[in-house]
């Protein structure tokens, strides 16, 4: 599947990895509990026993050159089997691998950048310099322990190590590419990063990841959250934000193609996908 859209005047695509199915609402979002995880679910069609999220991938055209936002989780099925789309959608948008110039990371969870490399080792997207903030690499190299790092770890020191010399850090406020500023928002993980883009649009990664769960319930702490707490911090700041400045939003994780505007309802927020 495919999306394309303009963001000011930059050409943009929603480019689809596939679903994932995640674990029941309860596990993954703290607090609220099962029965009021369950109404905005019902009340918008999504199912209450598993999570069930996108991956929409943006790729994006500036300055004469092509940057892809996140890649999705490559040839793993961890989280069932419909993943792994990307790189037979970007044939179908007409983009090769190699046309692609930056890959741009919000972070180093899986299902964000285990497409970087092949199952035999070689980069997906050989001309690419790899973008990320510092903190991030710092965080998954001191080797964090804990329930599922094994894999994380494991899912780093193949998609990102190897391209050590292709990586560029990128810093909070920093334009790196025209039209493109990198904003820290950590929490989800140490180095998240989100991404403003002028034209008034902002792709904000895993900050507020579910349609309609991370609006309805801002301050339910997320168990795949390194800092569960700044985390809350973080996306309530960056929801305001949305909502004071009337940005547009890709929304990573959200129903296809992810995109929309946020509001915000005595103290809640809502997600309003954009149709057309």
């Amino acid at each position: 599947m495919i999306h394309r859209f303009q963001i000011g005047a930059m050409r943009a695509t929603i480019v689809s990895d596939g679903p994932l199915l995640l674990h029941a609402p309860e596990k993954v979002f703290l607090g609220p509990g099962k029965d009021m995880l369950a109404r905005p679910l019902t009340d918008s069609g999504q199912p209450v026993d598993r999570i069930r999220v996108e991956q929409n991938c943006l790729l994006l055209e500036t300055g004469g050159k092509t940057f892809l936002f996140d890649n999705g989780m490559g040839s793993e099925k961890l989280y069932g089997p419909d993943s792994g789309k990307l790189l037979e959608n970007l044939a179908l948008a007409g983009v090769s691998p190699a046309d692609i110039d930056g890959v741009v990371l919000t972070h180093g969870h899986s299902d964000h950048c285990w497409g970087t490399m092949a199952d035999d080792g070689t980069p997906n997207f050989p001309n690419a310099t790899l973008y990320m903030s510092q903190a991030e690499l710092d965080y998954w190299t001191a080797g964090p322990s804990g329930p599922g790092m094994a894999k994380s770890l494991a899912g780093i020191a193949k998609h990102i190590l190897p391209l050590r010399d292709r990586i560029r850090f990128v810093r909070d406020e920093e334009e790196f590419a025209p039209g493109v500023h990198a904003l820290a928002t950590p929490g989800h993980t140490p180095g998240h990063l989100a991404f403003l883009f002028d034209g008034g649009w902002c792709l904000t990664g895993d900050v507020a990841f579910h349609d309609p769960l991370s609006y309805t319930f801002p301050d339910a702490e997320s168990v795949y959250d390194t800092d569960r707490e700044q985390s809350v911090r973080t996306r309530r700041r960056l929801l305001d934000r949305l909502v004071a400045d009337r940005l547009s939003v890709v929304g990573y994780h959200h129903p296809w193609p992810g995109l929309g505007r946020v509001e915000k309802i005595y103290g809640t927020y809502r997600f309003v996908a954009e149709t057309g």
